[in-house]
Parts: C-alpha cells; structure tokens; sequence
C-alpha cells in the first residue's frame, strides 16, 4: 500500500481523534498505531493531534499517542516527548507502563542517538514505584540498549547499582549482581561496583547474598590489583548463616589466598597515578 493510498483514510481518523466522545478517540487513535507499526511516516502527518492526545485524561488513550509518536515522531519532538512522559508515567497502571518501555526499546534502533537518553530516562524511572513485570521489563530494556550502546555501560552499571540498593525484588537483584560480575570487571574503573555489591552481602536476604559473593569472586578472579581488598570483604561471608552462602565464601577465599600466595600481584610503575 502506498502512503498517498492510505491518506484519505488517515485524514478520516484524524477527525475521529478529536472526537468527544472517549470511545471513538479511543477507536481513531488504536487504528492509526496500528498503522503506524508499518507505516510509520504516512501517519506522522498526525503528529500535531497526536500530541494534544498525550494529555487525554483517559489513560488508555494517552498511552496509545505516546507509544505512536514514539514510533512517527522525529528526533527532536521524541526528545521533547520525554519530558512529557515523565510528568505523568506514575498515574500510568503497569500494563501501559510496560507498552511504553517496549516502544521506548524499539525508538532506540530508530534513532541510535538517543540510545543514551532513552537509558537515562529508564533508569530514573526505576526509582519510581511500580510491580516486578515493570521493573523487569525496564531492567530487560536497560540492560539490552546498554549491550546495543557499549559507551553507555560504565554509566547504565552505576544506575543498576543504584537500583539495587533499595530493590525489594530478589531475582532482579540477583540477575544484576550477576550482570555485574560479568561486565564489571571489563569497564575502566571495575574498583567503583566493589562497594555496592559489598552492601548487597551485609544487608540482604541469602540468595542475594550468594549472589554478590559469586559477582565478587568474580571482580577478583578478572582484576589482581583487586584481589586483596576483595580477599579482605570476603572473610565476612565465612561467618554466614546460610549454608550456601557460608560455602560459597569459602571455596571463593580458599581459592583467592591460593592464587595471592602463588602469584602476588605486583603494581606496575604506571599504576601510582
């Protein structure tokens, strides 16, 4: 179908959009995200109108304008359409939080730009309150555009760590300290997650625990200059109530004061700055 075909049939829906009756708004505007999925410039020539929509006091409706001009809108109007989405993401249910962030994903490989905005925007919105699916789906949508954009992962690592300090979920907390240990000790400054995984070990539940003590293990295992400071916080685990954790921390010190006694770590002359 080409655009020029579908126009009349856009220009009737953009009248239905200012309807004021809820129910045909509601119709209009779910027609044109439909179209937008494969003909997404022939429905930017609704942008204006979608943009009054993004106010609509019915939430379903908003969302579908906001999740519309996330895919028709251009790279300035997306930039401005953020601050929108923030003013009112709160009232949104996690159903519509959800369809946000899913859109959200998908404008990244639109524009490749906005792949450091866009993770900005998601990690603050962690902060804010919200069930597991929605949290998971932002920590899954975080941590893909963070693998799409490597220049962002010392910063995306920092806010995950944020996260965690104040997360109430366990396996969220868990796939990030294993996020962690994987990708920390690759960054240019892997010393700066050692504290927040740390605090994981001191204030959190056993399986978190466990979790933050494999991660750490893992710092020391990647990074010698580490292992020593590592060595030193680890010793708190052999005192662990939980079995698991207790044996974890203590195969992880067993092995590091082998690899220190056989292979101290000797700084090169360069490493005093």
């Amino acid at each position: 179908v080409e655009v020029q075909d579908l126009r009349p049939a856009i220009s009737a829906l953009q009248l239905f959009m200012s309807s004021r009756r809820p129910t045909v708004r509601h119709a209009s505007i779910r027609t044109i995200a439909v179209l937008a999925n494969n003909h997404p410039r022939a429905v930017s020539m609704c942008n204006q109108d979608l943009e009054a929509l993004v106010a609509d006091s019915n939430r379903s409706i908003a969302t579908l304008a906001i999740t519309t001009l996330l895919k028709t809108g251009s790279e300035h109007s997306i930039e401005r359409l953020l601050g929108h989405i923030s003013v009112f993401m709160n009232d949104l249910s996690d159903e519509f939080k959800i369809t946000v962030v899913k859109s959200m994903q998908r404008l990244c490989f639109t524009y490749p730009s906005l792949h450091t905005r866009v993770v900005g925007f998601l990690s603050d919105t962690l902060r804010e309150e919200g069930g597991y699916e929605y949290k998971k789906s932002l920590v899954g949508t975080i941590v893909s555009l963070m693998k799409g954009a490597p220049e962002t992962i010392d910063q995306t690592l920092l806010q995950l760590c944020e996260f965690i300090e104040d997360c109430e979920y366990t396996s969220l907390s868990t796939d990030i300290l294993e996020l962690l240990g994987e990708t920390g000790p690759e960054t240019k400054e892997p010393a700066r997650y050692i504290r927040f995984i740390y605090n994981r070990i001191i204030l959190e539940n056993s399986m978190v625990r466990s979790a933050a003590i494999s991660s750490l293990t893992k710092f020391a295992a990647a990074c010698p200059s580490l292992r020593p400071s590592i060595l030193t916080l680890l010793h708190s685990s052999l005192r662990d109530e939980d079995d698991e954790a207790r044996d974890r921390g203590s195969l992880a010190v067993k092995m590091l004061e082998d690899v220190i006694a056989k292979r101290p770590y000797i700084p090169r002359l360069d490493d005093d700055d």
